[in-house]
């Protein structure tokens, strides 16, 4: 393995897993594919290298397209509905802001409306701005070829690319009244906040208790929602930002247990997106490294303090219910 390849591919290291974390919608998948890459990397001798960066974006994209391939007929035997694998943007430091929208869980989710070389060319294009005879040859495909799929994906994903979300203090407001309306004693508070026709998913892989098919009415979500509330293993609670939108994060002590995405963009929840599968928890895992870097922030400190009361009581009668089956 020479230097020159190894200092080529560490500056080029965090643009390449902004590329491969949006084609796959997984953290551990873009760490596996950027490990491959440089392995492919480091064989091609320097001096049949004209540019490290692009060499390396092609092997990335096309890794990320042969697994995205390979994967279909995984995602058809999933058990219950598939999400993106929420990251902190604290891995995302290098992107701008307006980049992060488009690791959004609800963009990613739109994402998988495309095949995996409709994808490449959108990001390609509308994302890290290459042009069309760069794209066409990362994709093996015809300029005009490429040029014909950006815009039938632009036009694809127009409703979601175009949406904005809501101003920091406006979510935290949001994040607040959504606590304290599911810590409430009736369903009414958090009635007011659901979209009548909210669509509600959540991600549990099989691997924890969730609801398998999607909710689709605000009804049926407060029901839900109140319904496992007591359920959910989570000792803590965090807000943190994802994609640049604030998340709630859940843990069982040390263990996260859940993200959850709120898309409220119209004054009302349209989408609640809730990934609880472990597997997809993993960038979640340090805690206290989390913590340390600023990444989680104590949901205690959003919130007033009849709402930081009533989550009190909450946690207590958890506490009460996990200590009484432990012992009964």
């Amino acid at each position: 393995m020479h230097t020159k390849h190894l200092n080529a591919y560490e500056e080029a290291r965090p643009r390449l897993f902004s590329l491969a974390y949006r084609m796959t919608g997984s953290w551990s998948d873009s760490e596996d594919i950027l490990q491959d890459a440089y392995v492919k990397f480091a064989r091609v001798p320097a001096e049949k290298i004209q540019s490290a960066a692009a060499l390396l974006t092609t092997i990335v994209t096309r890794l990320c397209i042969d697994l995205l391939r390979s994967s279909r007929k995984k995602r058809e035997t999933y058990i219950g509905p598939w999400l993106p694998e929420p990251v902190p943007d604290l891995y995302l430091a290098h992107e701008r802001l307006e980049e992060r929208e488009t690791v959004s869980l609800a963009f990613l989710t739109v994402l998988q409306k495309l095949s995996p070389v409709e994808r490449a060319v959108f990001l390609l294009r509308e994302v890290f701005d290459y042009d069309y005879t760069e794209i066409a040859r990362v994709t093996q495909k015809s300029g005009d070829y490429c040029r014909q799929i950006f815009h039938r994906a632009k036009k694809s994903l127009r409703a979601d690319s175009n949406r904005r979300p809501l101003p920091p203090e406006r979510e935290r407001a949001l994040l607040a009244a959504f606590l304290s309306a599911c810590n409430s004693p009736d369903r009414k508070d958090l009635l007011r906040l659901l979209k009548e026709d909210i669509l509600y998913i959540s991600d549990a892989g099989g691997k924890v208790p969730a609801s398998k098919i999607p909710i689709r009415t605000a009804r049926q979500t407060a029901k839900f929602l109140f319904a496992v509330r007591n359920k959910v293993r989570a000792t803590h609670y965090y807000a943190a930002y994802s994609g640049g939108t604030l998340v709630l994060v859940g843990y069982n002590r040390e263990t996260p247990a859940f993200v959850q995405y709120f898309d409220a963009r119209g004054g009302t929840i349209e989408k609640l997106l809730t990934v609880l599968n472990p597997d997809k928890l993993k960038a979640w895992a340090n805690r206290g490294d989390l913590l340390r870097r600023g990444a989680l922030v104590p949901v205690q400190k959003i919130l007033s303090a009849s709402q930081r009361l009533r989550l009190s009581w909450l946690l207590m009668k958890k506490k009460f219910f996990v200590q009484r089956r432990s012992y009964g």
